[in-house]
Formats: C-alpha cells, sequence, structure tokens
C-alpha cells in the first residue's frame, strides 16, 4: 500500500506542475482577489436574500461575462479534461 500512496503522492505532484494546473490556479487566485468580481457576487447574494431575483441574474450575466471569470473557467474546463485524461488512463 505504501508504494500505491507513493506513486499517488508523484502523481499529483506532477499534475501541479502541468500548465493546465498552473493556468487554473493563478486565474482561481486572480478570481478571489478581484475587488469588481466579489462585489458583484456579494451584490447577487444580497439581492437574492431580498427576492429580487430579476436584478440578481442580471447581474449574474455581468458577472459571467466578466473575463476573469470567463478565464477561470476556461482554465478549469481543461484542467478538467487533463484529470479526465488521466482517470482514462489509469483506469
Amino acid at each position: 500500500m505504501d508504494k500505491v500512496l507513493e506513486k499517488a503522492k508523484e502523481l499529483r505532484l506532477s499534475i501541479e506542475q502541468t500548465p493546465e494546473y498552473i493556468e487554473y490556479m493563478k486565474n482561481k487566485e486572480l478570481l478571489e482577489n478581484n475587488k469588481d468580481v466579489l462585489e458583484l457576487k456579494h451584490n447577487i447574494a444580497n439581492l437574492k436574500t431580498q427576492g429580487k431575483y430579476e436584478e440578481a441574474k442580471n447581474l449574474e450575466e455581468i458577472y459571467n461575462k466578466h473575463p476573469l471569470v470567463n478565464n477561470f473557467e476556461v482554465s478549469k474546463d481543461n484542467l478538467y479534461e487533463l484529470l479526465k485524461t488521466i482517470q482514462n488512463i489509469i483506469q
């Protein structure tokens, strides 16, 4: 079992060095630390709690069109594809 655990750790370290993972983590950090994006998310949540769903929907559209959100989503999809490929190889 120790060999399997060691190989899993090696695989994780290898994944963390891929361009897909690096790009994902960079975009994740940018998204989580951007004041505009955070404000949009906060405003969307506030509108929903106030029952103003149409206004929240309008802000969600703006949020989803934000370049940082788009970049994050693309990098997330790319990382998912890499992980799916690895999964298929292991199976």
